[in-house]
């Protein structure tokens, strides 16, 4: 069963704004009754910020979590991120070696991270969405959330903070879940917190409301997509005709049903969520969005109960922030973003994200930065910015070599011959023949780190090629036939061509029968397509 499998339940977190600690009423009574009223009252707590424990079973404390810690420090070498000297390191070693956080909540940090690593392996064996894109995500966006904590100035306890928020805030997602994966993280988060500190401390209780608060409001960015994707998510839901909630400007009128004019809702949905800031639409307290009653209903129609809001003048929003900003820099301006990015849409992906191409892919990453950029504070402008050089000679590159490898074009029986990693190999040599600028690298020790991984990605690029052609025979370009010929590359839809895409039925399932033989073969080949950028994108991680 898929973790994100939803209780119907009030929504635990309507009431809570990050407080510093529950605080319970004190009686006139002995102490051992004033004691026994805190516990009754955060074990109240815990079941509301836990859903009743609703993920229980999937954040199970493994039985060694010390040796669980260990293989995640063997991981993280995996991992490179540069350090306060301008050297490539690995998370585990610079955090250690950090002041920024106390030296027992580093330990509380490992021991998170090391359950939902375990979780994540759990729910698709160490190989699928949750392993692939989800934990591969979380480990590299720690470093990022570090150096935003850092430029946001917060303290020991709030960095730890917003470390851990870091790690629960994808914790619980996947395809079923994505636009409230952020509710059940913060149960998630809620579910572990209690397990490894003291829920009836009000320190540490308030710690928990914190990190869980946190990982709600990470949802906020980037706005204008993810109203977008509530409206096209309302859209499909209730069988209407599509429109662009973003050019519908009526106002919507204060009183009465949905049913007669279902545009204006939803229109307003959109202009609240893309503006999360506007205290306009916001509560007193300024930590959610205040929808109308209809705008309600239809929100809870896709399980949606609240929009949470980390707005600027709540000093602990900045908590939230600094994890709004270590997505973004992960997201938008890493490699490693670009690759999950890649990973996340296209074939086999909602609707919304059938993309023409791989490329097209690639550019949305382009127009969410832009978007997530808005709700930035502006201390941690200036970091956001920072990759985007680094991050676009990675995909110039890798853009390079796939096309080379895409070419179409024969030269000859000996070319025919080769295996899947010969192909890729002679695809490096030529875009590095064609742009030699591209494959200049300036750090000697960038170079030497990134050689074993390049070589990695050789080999995992040749095997996805080698399997395809041992199984098909060859790549299916579009025929010649099917239009006039045209010079340059032969057409590979997903590479240079836009991919049809199957019909899909009632409940949303594709239906690959309403695709030709070729257009079939052309659909599963895309997912290769995607599979060779992501591992050709993930190797440029270790080119700074």
């Amino acid at each position: 069963m898929s973790p994100s499998k939803r209780a119907k339940a009030k929504d635990p977190q309507a009431n809570s704004h990050g407080s510093r600690g529950s605080e319970a009423p004190r009686p006139n009574g002995s102490s051992e009754e004033v004691l026994a009223l805190k516990q009754s009252v955060a074990r109240a707590r815990v079941k509301e910020l836990t859903n009743n424990n609703q993920f229980a079973d999937f954040f199970k404390l493994p039985n060694n979590l010390d040796g669980c810690v260990l293989r995640l420090r063997e991981e993280l070498c995996e991992v490179p991120v540069v350090n306060e000297l301008g050297f490539v390191t690995n998370p585990y070693l610079k955090l250690q070696s950090s002041a920024s956080v106390a030296e027992s909540d580093k330990e509380l940090i490992w021991r998170c991270l090391a359950v939902v690593r375990e979780a994540f392996f759990r729910a698709d064996k160490g190989a699928g969405y949750q392993t692939d894109m989800n934990w591969k995500h979380t480990r590299a966006e720690l470093d990022e959330v570090l150096e935003a904590a850092i430029r946001l100035k917060l303290d020991q306890d709030s960095t730890a903070e917003a470390l851990l928020a870091s790690i629960f805030s994808d914790s619980v997602k996947d395809r079923g879940n994505f636009i409230i994966h952020n509710v059940d993280g913060a149960r998630g988060a809620a579910q572990v917190l209690v397990q490894l500190l003291n829920p009836s401390s009000t320190h540490d209780l308030g710690r928990i409301e914190r990190v869980s608060q946190a990982v709600l409001e990470h949802q906020v960015a980037p706005p204008d997509f993810m109203a977008r994707v509530v409206c096209f998510m309302l859209i499909s839901k209730l069988g209407l005709p599509k429109f662009d909630p973003s050019k519908y400007t009526r106002i919507a009128p204060k009183r009465g049903g949905i049913s007669g004019d279902w545009q204006v809702h939803i229109a307003s949905i959109y202009q609240k969520i893309a503006d999360p800031f506007n205290k306009t639409y916001l509560n007193e307290e300024l930590t959610r969005i205040e929808f109308t009653p209809e705008e309600r209903e239809l929100l809870g129609r896709i399980s949606i109960q609240q929009w949470y809001v980390p707005h600027p003048e709540r000093k602990d929003a900045r908590i939230a922030h600094a994890v709004i900003a270590g997505d973004h820099s992960i997201n938008y301006n890493h490699p490693e973003g670009f690759a999950k990015i890649a990973w996340l849409r296209g074939p086999g992906s909602e609707t919304i994200f059938e993309d023409p191409t791989i490329l097209d892919s690639l550019y949305s990453a382009v127009t969410s930065f832009a978007d997530s950029f808005r709700v930035l504070l502006p201390e941690v402008q200036p970091m956001a910015m920072a990759g985007l050089r680094r991050t676009q000679a990675a995909v110039e590159r890798v853009t390079a070599i796939m096309r080379e490898l895409f070419w179409g074009v024969t030269i000859g029986p000996k070319e025919m011959s080769t295996t899947g990693e010969d192909k890729v190999t002679n695809a490096i040599s030529r875009a590095h023949d064609k742009h030699p600028q591209l494959f200049t690298v300036e750090s000697p020790e960038t170079l030497d780190s990134s050689t074993k991984y390049t070589e990695q990605a050789v080999k995992r690029v040749g095997i996805i090629l080698q399997n395809w052609l041992e199984e098909h025979g060859e790549i299916p370009y579009n025929s010649k036939l099917s239009g006039p010929a045209e010079p340059g590359a032969a057409k590979l839809p997903f590479w240079n061509a836009p991919l049809t895409y199957p019909l899909r039925g009632n409940s949303g399932e594709l239906d690959l029968e309403s695709l030709s033989e070729l257009q079939q073969k052309q659909f599963y080949f895309a997912m290769r397509i995607r599979e060779i950028a992501v591992e050709l994108l993930r190797a440029e991680q270790w080119i700074f």
